[in-house]
């Protein structure tokens, strides 16, 4: 039976933009506080500062040695999938191999980087598959050709490659049916995203289901493929304290009203409650969480600890 993992998501606030050492030094603190794996959102140009997700995981790569690092999600239309292929496949390499997760998605939500990137947001979902399927063929370090709706190409190769057997696991995040489907056609994996438990576990029958319809099966037990949860969470005494924080904290960061979102998807209050929600979730079938700091950014680094002890070694398998 595979073990339940924790990962920490980096969170870069709107107040101001972090010196490199304070960024760096999250990884090293995560890694020291335990946690499975290290993760980055990814924006070309949102709310917020936002470093480039892949180049700020190579740096993370170099300065840890264990834990494992990963994309949630990487936003795949708004750049040629050569690029891509080319800069995750390094990231893989300098990081030493099987430390590696492309979390991926097809994003939309800031039209404003669709736009700057000369991409339709019309287009976002094809030109999702059609990355996947090139980035896989260029991650085989051989010579490959393509000829698609977006992208062709003769005979190329693209060397290094990844140094992780197959190329790093792909895991899909959003939440749509059509992303759901993608994660079992196409992934190794599914990131689910301001859900609730019962959302998850149907969400998870659903894939179940789908890939029985295509003749398949998700291979969770194996470790082949995996059912993650992307949570935004705020561990505190006072419950009232916490949500509130959450809500303000998030709404600011996200330029956005968290009201009534917060109450339902966001994990906060006591440990002991937090914990609860964690087992909600994996008696749903999660196998993976990446947790994300929701309250007051100056908490950030107190909160890693707070979780690693008080929450995550209580819920532990």
């Amino acid at each position: 039976m595979v073990k339940t993992k924790f990962g920490v998501s980096a969170s870069l606030h709107p107040e101001k933009i972090p010196a490199p050492e304070e960024i760096l030094n999250f990884a090293v603190q995560a890694e020291n506080c335990g946690y499975d794996s290290l993760w980055m959102g990814d924006h070309v140009a949102f709310h917020g500062h936002y470093t480039d997700s892949l180049t700020t995981l190579a740096a993370f790569a170099v300065k840890t040695s264990k834990i494992t690092i990963g994309t949630a999600v990487f936003l795949v239309p708004l750049r040629r999938p050569a690029i891509s292929a080319k800069i995750a496949a390094t990231v893989d390499f300098l990081s030493g191999g099987n430390r590696f997760i492309f979390g991926i998605g097809i994003g939309g939500e800031g039209q404003k980087e669709f736009e700057l990137c000369g991409v339709p947001v019309a287009e976002r979902s094809k030109r999702t598959d059609e990355s996947i399927e090139i980035i896989k063929k260029l991650w085989t370090g051989e010579n490959v050709q393509h000829k698609g709706k977006f992208w062709n190409f003769s005979s190329v190769r693209q060397t290094p490659a990844p140094l992780t057997k197959g190329g790093p696991p792909i895991w899909v995040g959003g939440r749509s049916d059509a992303a759901r489907k993608r994660a079992v056609t196409k992934g190794n994996g599914y990131i689910s995203y301001l859900y609730s438990s019962e959302k998850f576990k149907d969400g998870l029958q659903q894939m179940h289901n789908y890939a029985n319809k295509i003749g398949t099966t998700l291979q969770i037990d194996e470790g082949l493929w995996t059912p993650a949860h992307h949570a935004f969470i705020y561990s505190h005494k006072d419950e009232k304290r916490a949500l509130t924080s959450g809500i303000k904290n998030l709404s600011r960061r996200y330029n956005m009203d968290f009201n009534g979102i917060a109450e339902k998807y966001l994990i906060f209050g006591p440990p002991e409650k937090c914990v609860e929600e964690i087992e909600n979730f994996k008696n749903a079938g999660a196998k993976h969480f990446v947790f994300k700091h929701a309250g007051p950014p100056e908490e950030e680094l107190d909160q890693l600890a707070l979780l690693s002890e008080e929450v995550i070694a209580r819920t532990r398998d």
